[in-house]
């Protein structure tokens, strides 16, 4: 995996606060106190560990506190390292790159109404939406799920923020309480844009009780990456250095490419960043990233998690 983190900062951890068992929220400033790059609420950064691992991360700060960054990293035992070491690592006075801020999960301002539906840890890029919205006086309510109430990480900040605009979700307590996707978004209001961030499952709920909104007033970001590469083998076709090269079966196109010697530039190789997003000329790609735009999606694909839908696809390179 390329280590390279391009365009960074060097930041500090200047607190440390644990939300629950598996999540902690790390607050990071420059060294000497000077003011941060902007961001948009929504956006993220990349984080790399002392082991060379880069993850994304959503800030769920505030976006007009222009000295602190906040992320939140929940540990996943069984995932594949990134926020294990990040925890293991991260004390007080640490320094750390810090990517600029990207944003593929923005707030729509000609909306006149915000539904913002979050899923554990996916609450952290809802939560700057919430600061911002706040601020701005603008029409929204908060829908947040998560198993139980001890889980709810950010909960007295959500209600400081949000008051009775918030509404949690509980299925595990001993009075269990399930959102209704389908009667939340089951008649749109005028100028009303919806947002989702969470789990696969979630999100797939959310998008199939929203099939009759207007595709461009509904939003979503996936916390996750795709389990499936691909179980059949392919050619990828290099259009410019006229190289055809073999992907065997569950390997993704990216290792292909780099085992044959192609040099391309990646970062999360989890179909997030789209740092390693690639042009192709034919063939029909199976599209497995998080954040692309459907527009784009015509002609580039993320190598890292994309596979093909046939025998062969060119690539533009």
């Amino acid at each position: 995996m390329h280590k390279n983190l391009h365009h960074h900062v060097t930041m500090i951890v200047r607190s440390i606060n644990r939300e629950t068992d598996r999540i902690v929220e790390y607050a990071l400033a420059d060294p000497d106190d000077w003011e941060l790059p902007p961001f948009q609420a929504g956006a993220h950064v990349d984080i790399r560990s002392v082991s060379g691992l880069i993850r994304q991360y959503s800030l769920c700060g505030d976006p007009r506190d222009s000295r602190t960054y906040r992320i939140a990293i929940q540990r996943e035992s069984d995932g594949r390292g990134g926020s294990v070491a990040l925890q293991d690592e991260l004390e007080l006075g640490f320094e750390l790159p810090v990517s600029l801020p990207r944003n593929h999960f923005q707030l729509a301002r000609d909306a006149r109404r915000h539904i913002l539906v979050a899923g554990g840890i996916g609450i952290t890029p809802i939560l700057s939406m919430l600061y911002a919205l706040d601020a701005a006086g603008a029409d929204y309510e908060l829908h947040y799920c998560t198993r139980k109430r001890d889980q709810t990480a950010f909960y007295n900040r959500i209600l400081g923020i949000a008051g009775v605009r918030a509404h949690f979700y509980h299925d595990e307590e001993p009075a269990p309480n399930a959102i209704d996707l389908q009667q939340l978004l089951a008649a749109p209001a005028e100028g009303a844009h919806a947002y989702c961030c969470g789990p696969t499952g979630l999100v797939d709920g959310f998008l199939d009780a929203a099939q009759h909104w207007d595709p461009g007033c509904v939003h979503v970001e996936l916390f996750g990456r795709p389990k499936n590469i691909g179980n059949v083998s392919y050619r990828v076709k290099l259009a410019r250095a006229g190289r055809e090269i073999e992907v065997r079966a569950g390997e993704s196109m990216l290792a292909a490419l780099r085992e044959a010697g192609i040099e391309i530039q990646s970062s999360c190789e989890a179909g997030v960043c789209l740092e390693c997003k690639t042009r192709f000329l034919a063939g029909t790609p199976i599209h497995q990233d998080l954040v692309m735009p459907p527009e784009d999606r015509k002609e580039f694909l993320t190598p890292c998690v994309s596979g093909c839908a046939a025998d062969e696809i060119t690539l533009d390179l």
